[in-house]
């Protein structure tokens, strides 16, 4: 909801062989917030799914807990993209709301600077690979 609370959640059990836990997908909704799926296996071969929603305020709490930053945002022209990490090479990969990657950046600084402007109204997802295999996700806004 509008105070980051989860507004709902699915969980669905199946079978497994191995022992692990992996996020399948992400998406990004018009609204801002972000669901989550995966699963989880446990030990007799059973597989948990599970299908999680975040809202804004638990969106920004999980940025913040990635150190990446974008700003300004929401964003008109230009927004910078500051990574928070050590690394020497990093990709900046941007996608829409249906996961179509719109822009990739390769980039050796902390701040990058990306352009905007071709994008429409709304929001978008951007995702940091660094060299050293650590990733981030970030929300942009775009106004």
């Amino acid at each position: 909801d509008e105070n980051g609370n989860e507004q709902w959640r699915k969980h669905v059990k199946g079978e497994s062989r191995k022992r692990e836990e992996r996020l399948s997908d992400i998406k990004l909704n018009r609204d801002g917030s972000i669901i989550l799926a995966g699963t989880s296996a446990e030990e007799l071969g059973k597989e948990n799914w599970k299908i999680v929603k975040l809202g804004d305020q638990q969106v920004d709490q999980l940025i913040e807990k990635q150190d990446i930053r974008i700003y300004p945002n929401p964003v008109s022209d230009y927004a910078y993209v500051e990574i928070g990490f050590d690394f020497k090479e990093a990709d900046i990969v941007m996608y829409d709301m249906s996961g179509r990657q719109l822009q990739q950046i390769k980039t050796k600084n902390k701040v990058t600077k990306i352009n905007t402007q071709p994008l429409i109204q709304g929001a978008y997802l951007v995702t940091i690979k660094t060299d050293t295999n650590k990733t981030a996700n970030a929300k942009l806004i775009k106004k």
